[in-house]
């Protein structure tokens, strides 16, 4: 309601208010906050925040707490204020839109992030929502390389990259089992990795990377590199962990088994017949069933490229080890307790004690 210049002398002169009593007024202490007379509820920032005086707020409460980031829960360094609110006009974008803020919001956009007051920590990283890609992740092992004067990294190394949160573990992880997010970068090195028979990792990222297998196994070679095995330790056959041939081609049987259950074997027609030979048992390819189904064959193998001595016993073929079954201690007086308490022994002395009684009447009759 307003009032005309004289009807406002005329209220003064008369004593009665000429303003709402109820209308917030300004706090003369504290610029831009309101203050309410009727309760109801804190009072409400008009003015937009600038980022200098949040980052003066920032490292004073670093001062107080060693140098650690506040969150939005966190102690407010001044009265009348909370971390919570700066967060939200962050967010809402309710700040004077300086150089700075404005350079801050460039380089969060680049990221594909928003201003937030987590954000604003120069150690921040975002949590993956998304597939990696193969130009991030060649970004990593550039800038790690850098770091580290030249040394590319390893799958073991710890991860160091700034502005990411990942592991190259993970990375190489990733790239084995192919989830990177589709681009024509990704799609030429998975094909040259074909190419070269060998499966996309951390280490084929490198450019001096030489693999050092270019075609795939088959199991012919497998076979041969088994009796190999054979021949130097006495006809015993493979495991995972044994020594590989040192005349044989660079390999592992750990490569091989890994091989023969990812299927990167040649697919000839010997592929073909284990599978074949595995179809019937149910059991999928590795090295233990490959042995298991060409035992016999490789017996008569070992035996043609070995011949036995005259009067030497045969080297027997290694039995096939049980699974280990945990046996529990019992104590035998538990045990026999438990036979003598049990229902079908009190029915058993039951139909002992019928018995007797049917007998002795028996007895009894006869003798009358």
């Amino acid at each position: 309601m307003h009032h005309s210049p004289n009807a406002v002398t005329f209220l003064r002169s008369t004593g009665i208010p000429t303003s709402n009593p109820n209308r917030p007024t300004e706090d003369r202490d504290t610029p831009g906050r309101l203050n309410r007379d009727d309760g109801g509820g804190p009072a409400r920032t008009m003015t937009k925040r600038r980022i200098n005086d949040i980052l003066e707020l920032i490292r004073e409460f670093q001062a107080r707490h060693d140098g650690k980031f506040p969150t939005i829960r966190s102690p407010f360094p001044r009265a009348g204020g909370s971390w919570n609110a700066i967060d939200g006009a962050l967010r809402r974008d309710a700040i004077v839109q300086c150089p700075h803020f404005v350079q801050l919001k460039a380089a969060l956009r680049r990221r594909g992030l928003t201003p937030t007051l987590a954000r604003l920590d120069p150690s921040y990283t975002a949590p993956r929502t998304r597939r990696r890609h193969l130009a991030d992740i060649l970004h990593m092992v550039k800038q790690s390389s850098e770091q580290h004067g030249g040394r590319f990294p390893l799958r073991t190394d710890p991860f160091e990259v700034r502005g990411y949160e990942d592991t190259w573990i993970a990375i190489d992880s990733a790239l084995a089992d192919g989830a990177i997010g589709e681009c024509p970068l990704w799609i030429a090195h998975r094909g040259k990795m074909a190419q070269l028979g060998v499966m996309p990792s951390l280490a084929s990222l490198n450019p001096r990377y030489q693999p050092v297998r270019r075609q795939r196994r088959s199991i012919a070679s497998i076979k041969a590199a088994i009796v190999v095995h054979m021949t130097e330790n006495a006809g015993r056959t493979p495991s995972q962990r044994a020594r590989f041939p040192a005349g044989a081609k660079h390999d592992s049987w750990k490569a091989i088994c890994k091989a023969l259950r990812s299927g990167t074997i040649e697919h000839d027609t010997d592929w073909t017949e284990l599978l074949a030979r595995l179809e019937l048992s149910t059991q999928k390819p590795s090295l233990f069933t490959l042995i298991d189904r060409y035992r016999s064959e490789l017996q008569d193998a070992f035996a043609l490229a070995h011949p036995a001595e005259p009067g030497a016993r045969p080297v027997p073929c290694a039995p096939l080890r049980p699974a280990r079954v945990e046996k529990k201690p019992a104590q035998f007086a538990a045990l026999v307790a438990q036979l003598f308490c049990s229902p079908v022994a009190a029915g058993a002395d039951a139909d002992n004690d019928s018995s007797n009684h049917s007998l002795a009447r028996t007895l009894t009759r006869s003798k009358r």
